[in-house]
Parts: structure tokens; C-alpha cells; sequence
């Protein structure tokens, strides 16, 4: 059943995933206020909504001009959408003046309220703060009711299961759950009560899955991940206070926001192309010249904007991993493309020195263990070779050597890449590299690798101490989860298996 989500959640952009959820939640507010289990009516929130949705694109395309950088319009309607969620729907030239000034802050936020180029705050939650400071005028966050509740938690654990942040939601829903308990009990209060209204009649799953869950302002890796999470969970709670100034949603995630950038420095570079050298039929290593030094593990991601005309229903960002190593003053993309690709492919395909590719968001947890003694496995499926190329050049580059074992799938021949810095590491670190060409009708004569899938045979034979390694695995998502199962089979530590946030198709 899993796999079956994760093959249609895998084909779709995290954008369009948001903006589909949202509406869903907007769709079922409007049947509900029709039935009148809402207090409100259907035309109020319909009218709210569309306005929300003018004023922020229309503020979008202001700040993309006045600053000269490329919009995502996908990021202002989801940005609209979560405001109308949070904020009563209009029935008065008062409120909406309150819609209209968070739409306003809101989206300036992203590029006002910025270090670095990357927006600090959540926009929808700092726009409240906002307005509720200046204008004495907050959110409601009507989305938290027993009836919006079903929708809330599949639309949203549908979101947490694309982005791979199901943990961190966790986290944060069991921090506030625990803390609620505990001063529930402190009070002398009634539990059932309160775990009512906190689970049922609270914002708890929207903030948990929609909000918190935003990568531009969350940590990059897991553990901060789930700091963060706890942290703003302790906020969240509505009992906490200081002096008069008491927390609500929006508060904690700000603060959170916070904290987040404290532990986790954000930066955004804008790069401009050097060179494309095709490495295969279908794969081309695009070399790029950032405008500053970029800092990033082996093995970490990118989230990459390029502006072109006529995008498609994919949008104009990507997240694509890095397969160049900190030590080489170049960024280097690695990008395999497909017949009828995307339009971001399409204009990246023919990208020039006239055009600005801009990287934000360095994230992920795929990378080298701290312990150099520590065994490793890495399993690529075709491009899925990038973060890999990242790793060994970096380990060159340093000169430290490390007991790594590398299985390289691929169909064909001809679609192997990187092997300039395969062979290096073959010949100068040691590392044991196995070729692997699935396609057996095609298979070169005198071929010295391997043939046909990887099981669970092929690993034991090539990896007698394979209980003893941490293996990595990235590729293609199916790919992943087949080598996951093998690995299992063999029992194998989950603990020991770390899978690569496949970004191509996020």
C-alpha cells in the first residue's frame, strides 16, 4: 500500500502536492459552511480566498521586479491559501483590510525580512504576528475542528511523506501531546478534556504537517530537525506565557524560525554556467561559477530556481543533489534528461551565460559517517550517482581514505558518468567499484562488471562483512525501496541503511 502512495507521491512536485491539499481543505470548508457546520458562509470564504490570491500574486510580481529575481507562483498562491485557512473569511471592509495587509506582509516578508537572500520567517505566520501587534487584529485558525480533522491528517501526512519529514511531525505532535498531559495534571485539570481539545478542536495536525513542514525556513538535517520541532512544540502550547503575552501557533513558529537559523545558517547564491560537458547520451554535468563560496556537506542538496518563459505545471525550482565536493570552487550539476522533459529541464538544457540559475536551501542528511573507520556500502541507480561523485572527490581532494565498496547500476554501458573520479578512487583510495548493466541485450563484449539486478547473492558474494557496513543507497525511488528490501532480507540494521532524499523528483 505504501509503495503504491509513494509512486503517485513521487510523480508529483512538492508544490503542486501543497497547493492540491490546500484546496482540498478550502473545498471541504466550503461544503461544510454550506451545511452550516462552519460559522460562516461559503461565498465569504470563496470571496476571502480569491482575494488573497490577487493581492498575493500581485505583491509577488512587485518584489519579483523591484529585486530582480525570479518568482515562484506556486509559492504565493500556497502562501494566499494558508491565510484564508488560518484567518475568518471577510464579511466587512475592516476585515478585509486585515486580509489584504497580511497578504501584503506576508510575501514582502520573503524578501524584506531576508538574510542572505533567504526569508527568515514563515510568511503567513510572520504576517499574522504582524497584524496582530500593529493592527490588534489576529488568526483565528478556523481549520482547527473536529469536522475539517480527517481531511487535515491525510492531506497533511501526505505532505510529511513527500517531503520524508513524517518524523519530525511526530516529534512535535508528542512534545505537545506530553507537555498538554503535563500541565493538565499540574492543574489538576480534566485530561480527557484537554487531549480532546487539543486533537479535535485545535490547529494542532495543520500546524504540525503544512506549516512546520516548510523547508525554506526548517533546519537541514534531521536531528535539527526534530530540535526544532520539540522546541516549537514547548511553544505551541497556549499555556505558556510571559507576563501578559500569551504563545499561540503563529508565535511559536516564528521563535522557531528563530531558532532554526540560529543552528542552521541559511545561504543563496546565484550561479552562472562555465561549461556543460555531456557524460552520456541523455546526461550532461552542468559546471556552474557561484557568486560566493558555497558551504555544504558531501553529499547535501540544493533547491534551484531558473527563471523561463511559459513554465509548466512543474513550476520553475528544483532540488537537485550537488555532485561536486566543498573543495572545488565550482558547483557542479549532474542531470540526466528525458523525452517530453519538464520545461525547468527544457530551459536548463539550453541555459547560457546570460542566465541566472539560484541556489538556496542546502539540505540533507546523506552524507560521510564522522567515524573514517566505519565500513560503507554505496548502492547508485543512473544519475543517483551525484551525491557518490561528491563524497569520493571530496575524500581525494583531503586525501583520506576509507573501506568503501561502490555498486553502480545502470541499463547500459553508455550511461555511466563520472568515471574520471570513479577511477581515481579506485586507483588512489582503494575503493572497490562494481559496474553493473541491468539491460542483458546489451551488454558489450568483454564486459569486466556485473549483470543483471543487485540481490541479495550478489551482496553477500562481493560483500562477505556486510553486517559490518553501512550501506547508501540513491537513485530512483523504486530502486531504492527494491535494494531496501534486499538489504532487510539480509537482515540488515535499519540503522544501517541511509537512503538518499531523491530530489530530482520533488
Amino acid at each position: 500500500m505504501m509503495n503504491k502512495i509513494d509512486y503517485y507521491l513521487d510523480r508529483i512536485t512538492m508544490y503542486r502536492l501543497v497547493l492540491y491539499v490546500l484546496l482540498g481543505f478550502i473545498g471541504l470548508a466550503i461544503i461544510l459552511a454550506y451545511i452550516k457546520v462552519l460559522p460562516f458562509s461559503p461565498l465569504a470564504l470563496l470571496a476571502s480566498t480569491a482575494f488573497l490570491l490577487v493581492i498575493c500574486w500581485a505583491m509577488s510580481v512587485i518584489m519579483e521586479r523591484f529585486f530582480n529575481v525570479p518568482a515562484n507562483i506556486e509559492s504565493s498562491a500556497i502562501t494566499a491559501l494558508i491565510l484564508a485557512i488560518i484567518i475568518d473569511p471577510a464579511q466587512s471592509p475592516t476585515a478585509y483590510a486585515f486580509l489584504g495587509w497580511a497578504a501584503i506582509i506576508a510575501i514582502c516578508s520573503k524578501y524584506i525580512l531576508a538574510i542572505r537572500k533567504n526569508h527568515l520567517f514563515n510568511p503567513a505566520s510572520i504576517a499574522v504576528v504582524i497584524t496582530s501587534l500593529v493592527l490588534g487584529q489576529s488568526a483565528s485558525w478556523w481549520v482547527g475542528t473536529a469536522s475539517m480533522t480527517p481531511l487535515v491528517l491525510i492531506g497533511g501526512l501526505l505532505l510529511a511523506r513527500k517531503l520524508r519529514q513524517v518524523d519530525m511531525v511526530v516529534s512535535f505532535c508528542a512534545t505537545v501531546i506530553v507537555s498538554t498531559l503535563a500541565i493538565t495534571l499540574v492543574q489538576r485539570q480534566l485530561v480527557f478534556v484537554e487531549l480532546s481539545h487539543l486533537l479535535l478542536q485545535s490547529p494542532l495536525f495543520f500546524f504540525a504537517c503544512i506549516m512546520l513542514t516548510e523547508p525554506l525556513t526548517a533546519p537541514p538535517t534531521k536531528q535539527l530537525r526534530r530540535l526544532y520541532a520539540v522546541l516549537t512544540g514547548i511553544l505551541f502550547i497556549p499555556q505558556i506565557h510571559i507576563g501578559p503575552i500569551y504563545s499561540t501557533p503563529e508565535l511559536a513558529l516564528v521563535l522557531g524560525n528563530i531558532f532554526s537559523y540560529l543552528v542552521s545558517p541559511k545561504q543563496k547564491v546565484i550561479l552562472r554556467i562555465k561549461k556543460k560537458l555531456k557524460l552520456a547520451p541523455n546526461t550532461i554535468d552542468f559546471v556552474f561559477k557561484p557568486s560566493q563560496k558555497l558551504v555544504f556537506l558531501p553529499g547535501q542538496y540544493m533547491e534551484f530556481t531558473l527563471a523561463h518563459p511559459h513554465a509548466d505545471s512543474r513550476g520553475n525550482r528544483r532540488y537537485f543533489t550537488l555532485a561536486s565536493s566543498p573543495t572545488e570552487g565550482e558547483v557542479h550539476l549532474g542531470v540526466r534528461f528525458y523525452e517530453q522533459g519538464s520545461s525547468f529541464k527544457q530551459a536548463m538544457a539550453s541555459i547560457d551565460g546570460s542566465a541566472k540559475l539560484i541556489g538556496a536551501q542546502v539540505a540533507g542528511d546523506f552524507t560521510l559517517p564522522p567515524q573514517p573507520q566505519q565500513k560503507l556500502v554505496f548502492i547508485a541507480g543512473g544519475i543517483g550517482i551525484t551525491p557518490f561523485r561528491s563524497m569520493l572527490k571530496y575524500l581525494l581532494d583531503t586525501q583520506q581514505g576509507r573501506d568503501i565498496i561502490l555498486f553502480y547500476i545502470n541499463k547500459r554501458a553508455d550511461e555511466i558518468v563520472y568515471k574520471d573520479v570513479l577511477s581515481a578512487a579506485t586507483a588512489k583510495l582503494g575503493v572497490k567499484t562494481f559496474y553493473t548493466l541491468t539491460d542483458v541485450t546489451a551488454v558489450p563484449p568483454n564486459w569486466p562488471g556485473l549483470v543483471g539486478r543487485i540481490n541479495e547473492e550478489t551482496l553477500a558474494r562481493a560483500v562477505p562483512d556486510f553486517q559490518e557496513r553501512l550501506f547508501y543507497l540513491s537513485g530512483p525511488p523504486d530502486m531504492v525501496r527494491a535494494q531496501e528490501h534486499i538489504l532487510k532480507n539480509m537482515q540488515v540494521k535499519s540503522g544501517h541503511i541511509k537512503k538518499d532524499f531523491f530530489p530530482g523528483l520533488v
